[in-house]
């Protein structure tokens, strides 16, 4: 700088000379590394932005992705409620076809249903009186009461099918008939029948009896008379003599002396007689004969009490037996159906 006076002379001091080169360029470089760094922030900032885009784009697709899958299951809902609603208005229209159909059915005479009625109620009746019959039958010709009240169950089990009120008497007089018959005697036929049975063939049968007749047969000794007190000498002798001659010889009374006359080939006949007489009795009373039954059974006594050994227990006990038979009745008298009869007549269908 040139020189500048100044008043007073005073001389003025110059200025310092220029900075130096080095501190300029280390603030050029300091800019330089500020840039850099400037630079490198923006392209970190970048790159994140852009990984945050990519990751906001694969998201995007997911939920485009997910709204495609939901539009196609709404539209199969939507298909399927339409098919749906298309089969409830079908099974509407059906169902006021079949409610027209049932007005139509309802509205019409019901005359040809009475009549179908009506004839299954008489065939009811039929078969009721079918089995009434078969009772009666029953009852009087087997005298069979089980029989019959299975007849009178069945009839009123039918009877129950058919909630009529003109059934109720016949029922109530089915039911009577029924507490009847579960009340009446009945005779013990098959007992009876063995009874026989074992009279005439067995261990204890016609063909095991003693007859009077048969040589081979020792007689039963008479009863002894009873003995005295205080017997004399004398009377003591007598007694034993009358032993000695007893053993013997044997005396019997028999009601007709011809029975020991018998010959041998005529007892077998007269087993075969009286079998033939018991097998009798048999049948009157399976027939329910009372009065041919006891007669054929007198007979029969009659025959024994003639030709056989009434001594011998087997002879006893048959004679035994018969007397029993003989008072059994075999001829019980069966109650009868009417009040059942009447009612199944008063219970006509109107």
């Amino acid at each position: 700088m040139s020189d500048i006076a100044a008043g007073g002379g005073a001389q003025v001091p110059t200025l310092p000379p220029a900075a130096p080169e080095a501190p300029r360029l280390m603030r050029a470089t300091s800019s330089a590394w500020i840039w850099a760094l400037a630079l490198a922030a923006l392209a970190v900032a970048g790159a994140v932005v852009a990984l945050r885009l990519a990751s906001l784009q694969r998201s995007l697709t997911s939920v485009e992705q997910r709204a495609g899958e939901m539009a196609a299951m709404r539209a199969n809902e939507l298909a399927e409620r339409q098919a749906l609603q298309e089969r409830i208005d079908a099974a509407t229209r059906r169902t006021g076809q079949l409610e027209q159909e049932l007005t139509l059915i309802a509205g019409r005479d019901t005359a040809a249903d009475s009549e179908l009625r009506h004839l299954r109620e008489q065939q009811v009746l039929t078969e009721v009186d079918e089995l009434l019959t078969l009772a009666a039958s029953q009852l009087q010709v087997t005298h069979d009461p089980a029989a019959a009240i299975t007849a009178l169950s069945s009839a009123d089990g039918r009877l129950a099918r058919m909630p009529r009120a003109q059934f109720y008497a016949l029922r109530e007089a089915l039911a009577r008939d029924i507490e009847r018959l579960r009340r009446t005697q009945v005779a013990d036929v098959a007992g009876t029948a063995i009874r026989l049975d074992r009279l005439v063939q067995g261990p204890e049968g016609v063909d095991s009896w003693h007859l009077l007749a048969d040589p081979t047969r020792r007689l039963a000794l008479p009863p002894k008379p009873a003995a005295n007190p205080a017997p004399t000498h004398m009377g003591w002798l007598g007694r034993e003599l009358n032993d000695t001659l007893r053993d013997l010889v044997r005396i019997r009374e028999v009601e007709a002396p011809d029975s020991l006359l018998l010959p041998a080939d005529q007892q077998p006949l007269l087993r075969e007689h009286l079998r033939v007489r018991l097998l009798m009795a048999r049948q009157a009373m399976l027939m329910r004969n009372q009065t041919l039954f006891r007669t054929d059974l007198a007979d029969s006594l009659a025959i024994i009490n003639r030709y056989f050994d009434t001594s011998d227990p087997k002879v006893a006990f048959a004679v035994a037996q018969i007397k029993s038979l003989a008072a059994v009745a075999v001829d019980v008298p069966m109650p009868t159906l009417d009040d059942s009869l009447a009612a199944l007549r008063a219970a006509h269908v109107p």
